[in-house]
């Protein structure tokens, strides 16, 4: 496995929109472990292919994992998996491939933040409940529902799949004063 660069607000890769997987084949066991590592070390609960320069419809996602990084002790290296010099225990991740939305129900607001705009957080309203098809890594087609944190996360990454980020959803004075934000606080990493 190993770790991706992480594309972050204005690259262009993030607007585009991700093409269909037409056969599901080995290769994407690379990619999506690849992409399951990368958004652990990060720390983060979801990663879409775009966010790591690949224009292909798979995200991956894990709302309930744990990370620990100090006290270390024998039993937790047992019972966890090192990433990164950090130990994930917990881990519970997704991998869905061309993911569809097919059903919302209900709507809530919630204090969204990304991997790709960094420092940023703000409330973004989604959809309550949602059902969603895809496919498994072995191409198997799936049905999935979700609600809460999971529903909000691959709403959320579905998102990126169609070259939207989640300050695009904010009304259209709160974008721009976040993309100004995003900006200044892009050039400020580029210079350290």
């Amino acid at each position: 496995m190993a770790k991706l660069k992480i594309y972050s607000f204005p690259d262009t890769v993030l607007s585009k929109k991700a093409i269909p997987i037409e056969r599901v084949e080995k290769t994407l066991h690379g990619l999506a472990d690849d992409m399951l590592e990368t958004m652990y070390d990060a720390p983060g609960i979801g990663l879409a292919a775009n966010q790591v320069g690949v224009l292909k419809r798979i995200i991956v996602v894990d709302t309930d994992y744990e990370v620990q990084e100090d006290d270390l002790d024998e039993s937790t290296l047992l019972t966890g998996e090192a990433v990164a010099g950090k130990i994930v225990t917990r881990r519970q991740p997704r991998i869905l491939i061309n993911p569809e939305i097919v059903y919302r129900e209900g709507k809530t607001i919630y204090c969204e933040g990304c991997l790709s705009v960094p420092e940023y957080t703000a409330d973004v309203e989604r959809s309550e409940k949602i059902r969603l098809q895809y496919q498994d890594i072995d191409g198997l087609v799936k049905t999935m529902e979700a609600d809460g944190l999971l529903a909000i996360c691959l709403q959320h990454e579905l998102d990126h799949l169609d070259g939207k980020l989640f300050i695009d959803r904010l009304s259209s004075a709160k974008k721009t004063l976040a993309k100004k934000k995003v900006l200044e606080i892009r050039k400020r990493q580029d210079s350290e």
